[in-house]
């Protein structure tokens, strides 16, 4: 039964070239369209959820209002995180990262520029999924003047030769720093980006105690189970603890009444999965997203299909007198409406399974220049995950039902 209707089907496709292939390339541009605005929704869906600690992983935010000027921002203090790790149960860790400008790096008599540059606390592997490749993980950022490169750094610097314990020049430090371990490339989709992270206890502020100097990025990882709620509760009363007397000496007010002014000053945690999508606040190590657009280009996407979908209609329709002799001979032959109607399904599922080659074809040809353009480094992984193949055949197989349903009712209409 099913080979007769395959047989049936591309003889019927076959009598005719050019409605095919008009049908096909606009079905399969339109899927390719598609699936590249996909492929980049999903990508801005994906930050940092490969990391294994995500769910308890938190960043500090500061939200502070004075003289009419509000700002929520990632700038914090570098007291803070051991504080919260002495004063909040619900901490187990702290980490503190500060993100650097672009920096040169002397090997011997080579030069090098590296953009993405960065100070981390010795705690960073135990927060983030990002494998050592050599180093004690434990300890590589645990001493001052020490570095960590990503795999491709070291690979450019020191080609296949072991970098650990050589010597690197940092900017324009006259202390070398020594490399105590190579690192797998950072993921594109983290919302922070380094080949080079140096130990934070090398800068001269790590041990600053000033409350209100906020210039690190602050991390805490919570003990399982424990809520994040409870440790935003904390902050008020450690901020009148440690940033008080402060106030009290600058302003010559209680916080009380600088609060009571209509100033604020506070702490709160924010998740991990909400950094890349949250444009309200002021990003300190890479620029947060707009979710509002992900609604745009789907909704782009979904426009694209079913423009798509109502040209192969429009097309099929147009070729209804062409094919009403063909119906009305299989009628009289004894066929019956709902067989012609699985055969006009039948070409349409089959046109639309060569489009969605030919979409993918012109979607591996274009992503490198799409990437190239915004930065990324998008990619379809057709085995990635088991679903990602039937989802496609599935998605495909839609679209061919919804073009191809109104043309099979029509055309098998006839008397």
């Amino acid at each position: 039964m099913l080979g007769s209707l395959l047989r049936h089907s591309l003889r019927a496709l076959g009598r005719q070239k050019t409605y095919v292939i008009i049908n096909i390339l606009g079905l399969a541009i339109g899927i390719a369209c598609s699936l590249i605005i996909a492929l980049f929704i999903l990508h801005e869906l994906s930050f940092d959820n490969y990391h294994e600690k995500k769910d308890r992983l938190y960043r500090v935010i500061l939200h502070g209002k004075m003289g009419g000027q509000e700002l929520q921002v990632t700038s914090t203090a570098a007291p803070i995180g051991p504080a919260m790790l002495n004063e909040f149960p619900e901490v187990e860790d702290f980490l503190r990262m500060n993100g650097r400008w672009e920096v040169p790096i002397t090997f011997e008599d080579k030069h090098f520029i590296e953009k993405y540059y960065m100070e981390a606390d010795s705690s960073f592997f135990r927060f983030f999924s990002i494998p050592p490749l050599k180093g004690d993980a434990r300890t590589v950022l645990n001493e001052k003047h020490t570095a960590v490169l990503s795999a491709s750094l070291a690979y450019k610097i020191f080609g296949e030769d072991d970098p650990v314990n050589k010597m690197i020049r940092v900017g324009d430090e006259e202390t070398l720093y020594r490399i105590t371990g190579v690192m797998q490339d950072i993921p594109e989709n983290t919302h922070f980006r380094a080949n080079l992270i140096t130990s934070f206890m090398t800068n001269s502020r790590s041990t600053d105690d000033q409350w209100l100097s906020n210039s690190f990025e602050t991390y805490v990882l919570l003990h399982p189970n424990s809520s994040p709620e409870d440790a935003n509760a904390r902050f008020k009363p450690m901020l009148e603890k440690h940033v008080g007397p402060l106030i009290m000496e600058y302003f010559g007010i209680s916080m009380d009444d600088f609060l009571a002014k209509g100033n604020k000053y506070n702490l709160w945690l924010q998740p991990l999965g909400d950094i890349h999508l949250n444009p309200e606040i002021e990003q300190g190590l890479r620029a947060a997203s707009d979710p509002k657009y992900l609604w745009i280009f789907g909704s782009i996407a979904l426009l694209i299909i079913i423009i798509a979908g109502i040209n192969f209609m429009n097309l099929s329709t147009a070729q209804a007198s062409r094919r009403a002799k063909e119906v009305g001979v299989k009628m009289v032959c004894g066929s019956t409406r709902s067989k012609l109607i699985s055969q006009f399904l039948t070409e349409t599922l089959i046109l639309s399974m060569i489009s969605l080659l030919i979409a993918l074809l012109i979607v591996h040809l274009s992503l490198p220049y799409f990437n190239e353009l915004l930065d990324m480094q998008l990619s379809i992984g057709y085995f990635n995950h088991w679903y990602n193949i039937p989802a496609l055949l599935l998605f495909t197989a839609m679209i061919g039902i919804f073009a191809g349903s109104y043309p099979s009712f029509y055309l098998s209409s006839f008397n």
